[in-house]
């Protein structure tokens, strides 16, 4: 497992794990960065070829004057599979990095033979729908105290307290997870608390999704635009984006593949990774034109 930093259009830090196999890259969701993938690296990594970049203003990979927007991030996406990948890749993206994926995917169809979202930023369908629990979410948007409202945040929690409310948040009641994992979140937490940019990034990150997400009917035409086949998998405990959404997206692609995890969160990765690899593992074993419901 190594860990590099590379030039896309400026500093930016991703894991490999190198295999004969076919790529996957692996695009994290906001707040988060490379670790949330790290309960599956190694199991992929018997079967592919894994990278998994942090997309700007998250992880190690500094803003250095690039917008952390996610039309932005999916640039850098694009610019990423150019330089690290001769084939063309699956790429597989969780909450925000779904977004990401679908954009970059759309914008730049020959690099990406197909797309696994997990737990997908999707356009609320019913505000009964909307978790309590994702109320923190909300913050960055308010208008003239989004960030400051943020900052106390971060300042009035430390960085165990911080994790401890993340993973409250993605993951379903009662979810046990590593503590190799929940140890090294911790200490990226702290890492992050010393980085200047850190708010600003998380903020402006999740305005644009907020942008991305308000139009349902030009949602609809984003998704339609997709050619690569696409599976969707989604927990039924999610509180952050409501499997409610998830519906919805699948009723608007039939012919994408879409699995509900019952009793699993937002981050089926984390969560199950054994799920998680066995789903991935069997749907891109299937021939492409199988590969629908």
């Amino acid at each position: 497992m190594k860990s590099h930093f590379i030039d896309v259009t400026g500093p930016s830090h991703y894991l490999e794990l190198e295999s004969d196999g076919p790529p996957l890259v692996l695009v994290h969701g906001i707040g988060a960065s490379y670790l949330s993938w790290q309960p599956v690296v190694e199991l992929l990594a018997q079967t592919y070829r894994v990278l998994v970049p942090d997309l700007i203003g998250f992880g190690f990979t500094p803003p250095h004057g690039r917008k952390t927007t996610v039309r932005r991030n999916a640039e850098f996406l694009i610019d990423f599979v150019e330089t690290m990948a001769a084939d063309r890749v699956t790429l597989v993206g969780n909450s925000m990095g779904g977004l990401v994926s679908m954009l970059a995917a759309v914008e730049r169809p020959g690099l990406v033979e197909r797309i696994i979202l997990v737990n997908p930023a999707l356009p609320v369908v019913s505000i009964r729908s909307i978790s309590r629990d994702s109320q923190r979410l909300v913050l960055p948007l308010l208008p003239m105290v989004g960030n400051t409202a943020a900052k106390y945040y971060y300042h009035e929690r430390s960085p165990e307290e911080e994790v401890e409310d993340t993973l409250r948040l993605v993951l379903s009641r009662g979810a046990k997870i590593d503590p190799i994992y929940r140890a090294a979140a911790v200490e990226m937490a702290r890492a992050r608390r010393e980085m200047e940019w850190n708010v600003d990034a998380f903020t402006d990150a999740a305005r644009s999704i907020a942008v991305e997400l308000r139009s349902r009917r030009k949602f609809h035409e984003l998704l339609h635009r997709i050619s690569q086949p696409t599976l969707l998998m989604h927990g039924t405990e999610d509180r952050v984006v409501p499997p409610d959404s998830a519906r919805w997206a699948a009723q608007q692609r039939p012919d994408w593949a879409f699995r509900l995890l019952e009793g699993v969160g937002h981050t089926p990765q984390i969560e199950d990774p054994a799920l998680f690899v066995a789903l991935v593992e069997d749907w891109l074993d299937q021939p492409a034109h199988l590969t629908h419901r």
